[in-house]
């Protein structure tokens, strides 16, 4: 394969305790040209001086000069987006601080996009993902797959009818390329998550591959940035959910208003019109609709969102409240 302009972001906060073994991960991969693009969103820990000390000891470690703005998960990895998109890189590789990353991820996850763009005339927006061991706090094993545990296979070759309903994407388990970046630029303010919105984009305008192996250690822990989830709010064994109802809700909204967004979009970029297009125009249009049974029935009728019973339920149930 033919070098390539390969950018890893990070965003960190407050991620002191476990920074030190992601980076060290990301120092050993076997594919070892890349560029760490780090932004720090105002940590009051040892996390800026973690990344001085490797930045002073390996160049490829690049830290965005501290700006004093706290822009949030979304808006921290809109800026390193950004960054990467205007240094040229061809692919983007998204990064968690507290995760630990197997020696071949990058050098697979490339080589993947690579291979896909093979043979075409033109590079379309494209996402590849692969499957993460589940660990705790202390590294203990929690489950051998993130995607089973959780009950997300992938979209049985229809993935945008999954993910109008849910994400089955991590960011940290994922490469993008510069056509999907360009597509996904800037993220709107009204995003659930940087990483469904990359792959809601990819899903709609170009293709996303699955490659059925865990490449990295996730690390779940009561710390975690990303929010419970929502289909989990009846589940006995966890409390507040109450608290976790409207988390849920909340993240349900912003999911429809970002495939809005992202028809807006296409419409107004030009994106020619296809099958996963023309899909995404209809969910949307149904969703805006008066009649509350008429949004449930139709939706069923085109066989959104793609997920189980018990999760269609929920959704069911949030369609009606609109």
């Amino acid at each position: 394969m033919s070098p390539a302009c390969v950018y890893i972001l990070l965003a960190t906060y407050q991620g002191e305790t476990w920074l030190p073994e992601l980076l060290q991960s990301i120092q050993t991969q076997s594919h070892s040209d890349w560029t760490l693009l780090v932004r720090d969103d105002g940590s009051s820990d040892a996390t800026r001086q973690i990344l001085h000390d490797a930045a002073e000891k390996d160049r490829r470690i690049n830290i965005a000069q501290d700006d004093g703005l706290r822009l949030g998960t979304v808006g921290n990895y809109s800026w390193l987006l950004q960054k990467a998109w205007l240094d040229g890189a061809d692919y983007v590789l998204p990064a968690d601080q507290d995760d630990i990353w197997q020696t071949d991820k990058v050098a697979r996850l490339v080589q993947a996009l690579q291979e896909a763009e093979i043979g075409t005339k033109r590079k379309i927006p494209r996402l590849v993902y692969c499957d993460a061991m589940v660990i705790d706090a202390a590294r203990r094993s929690v489950h051998a797959s993130f995607l089973r545990q959780n009950r997300l296979p992938y979209g049985s070759g229809r993935p945008l009818n999954t993910l109008l309903g849910r994400s089955f994407v991590l960011g940290c388990a994922c490469a993008i390329n510069r056509p999907l970046v360009e597509l996904a630029l800037p993220l709107p303010e009204t995003v659930a998550s940087h990483d469904w919105w990359l792959a809601l984009c990819a899903a709609s305008a170009g293709e996303i591959t699955c490659l059925d192996v865990a490449l990295l250690e996730y690390r779940r822990h009561a710390a975690n940035a990303s929010q419970p989830p929502f289909w989990n709010v009846f589940h006995g064994s966890h409390k507040g959910w109450r608290r976790r109802w409207e988390i849920g809700w909340k993240n349900f909204l912003r999911s429809l208003e970002q495939a809005k967004a992202l028809r807006d979009r296409l419409h107004e970029r030009g994106v020619a019109a296809g099958e996963q297009r023309e899909l995404l125009d209809a969910f949307c249009r149904i969703v805006e609709q008066p009649s509350r049974w008429r949004r449930v029935w139709e939706l069923h009728r085109l066989g959104v969102p793609a997920i189980d019973w018990p999760r269609r339920l929920l959704f069911d149930l949030c369609i009606m409240r609109l």
